[in-house]
């Protein structure tokens, strides 16, 4: 009973630092986003967002990796489903704010698709490049 206690405790912590990396990588994203929509048309923002998207998500998966201990089970898989709602967060705050202040969405299911991919598979490559990097 008391080794139950202290695993669910454990898995609660370990929730919270997966939370907390998706959510810095968000953060990420949606300031930069921001910060390019100040001084670009909207066409010219999603002509960056794969870039923008890869690069924080792939700091999303370094940051699980090394948040988590670097060895984790299962890491592969849960730094593909943070790249994931990483991608999926920023891209409905997106669509929500394009519609908003413009009153059009601009984001095509193909461009989702392909950011999707793209947060995806960067975030499962920080989460490699983080035992790689921590393993020496």
């Amino acid at each position: 009973m008391g080794s139950d206690i202290i695993a669910d405790k454990q898995s609660g912590f370990a929730r919270r630092k997966i939370l907390r990396a998706v959510l810095s990588g968000i953060g990420g994203n949606i300031v930069i986003l921001v910060f390019l929509m100040t001084f670009l048309h909207i066409f010219e923002t999603i002509r960056f967002m794969p870039w923008i998207l890869a690069f924080n998500s792939a700091l999303t998966g370094f940051a699980l990796a090394d948040k988590t201990g670097r060895h984790p089970a299962y890491l592969k898989t849960i730094s593909a489903i943070a790249g994931l709602f990483n991608v999926a967060a920023t891209c409905g705050i997106f669509a929500a704010a394009s519609v908003l202040l413009f009153g059009d969405l601009y984001l095509a299911p193909r461009d989702i698709g392909f950011f999707v991919a793209v947060g995806v598979v960067c975030s499962e490559l920080g989460s490699l490049l983080a035992i790689k990097y921590y393993r020496n």
